[in-house]
């Protein structure tokens, strides 16, 4: 069943770049790691790709989770594009779903570790609250929460993660779950969203090649 649709103003959403724990399959949660080559190089190069869009645009505010790797990925963001960085506006609600005891261990530990809690996700992914963390439900209400603050008129891009970004697309756009859990797009994409509808916008091949990241811009999805 499709989510209840969230009104939201016009927005670019925004992924940081592949992290050293992407690379090696480790869930990060609220946990961090630092941005790779290819992370800092896929920043880049979204930023290119969207750099006219966003100067014809009458001007964004501009969001970004509080975690190091999205902190990292804003800063490179807008040094690409001359935007000032002192304007960006920090939420603790952007931030990354908790993984709680998952953090910093890659799938096949959690299985090894912790099997109880895969079946459970099995049955119900959205509403699964993993021990010490949270539900993909509990991130939709406090992203929920942080859009009904906005200015409905007032353009936003937004710096975020994996988990938080579909949660987010899929309230503003009313997805079942079904939808959001199936629509998993690399770092290396960004969304535009307007009326209720998201188009993505994946970075130009031209700009991966030119910042080194190529062979590595379409792959990390964890």
């Amino acid at each position: 069943m499709p989510l209840p649709r969230k009104s939201a103003p016009e927005m670019i959403l925004l992924r940081h770049g592949e992290t050293q724990w992407n690379r090696a399959r480790r869930y990060q949660g609220q946990q961090d790691s630092p941005l790779t080559l290819t992370g800092i190089g896929q920043v880049r190069a979204i930023a290119e790709t969207l750099r006219d869009h966003i100067n014809e645009g009458t001007g964004f505010d501009i969001w970004s989770s509080p975690l190091p790797r999205a902190r990292q990925s804003i800063s490179i963001f807008c040094d690409q594009l001359d935007l000032d960085y002192g304007s960006v506006r920090f939420d603790d609600r952007l931030m990354e779903r908790s993984y709680g005891r998952w953090e910093g261990l890659a799938r096949d530990d959690i299985s090894c570790r912790y099997p109880e809690d895969l079946a459970r996700e099995d049955e119900d992914r959205w509403h699964f609250n993993i021990p010490h963390g949270e539900s993909f439900k509990q991130v939709g209400d406090r992203l929920g929460d942080w859009l009904h603050e906005l200015n409905a008129n007032q353009p936003v891009l937004v710096m975020a993660h994996g988990g938080s970004g579909r949660v987010l697309r899929g309230i503003v756009v009313g997805q079942s779950p079904e939808h959001i859990f199936a629509n998993d797009p690399p770092q290396s994409t960004a969304f535009s969203i307007a009326d209720g509808q998201a188009r993505s916008i994946a970075a130009e091949q031209d700009h991966l090649r030119s910042f080194g990241c190529a062979d590595q811009g379409l792959g990390v999805r964890i």
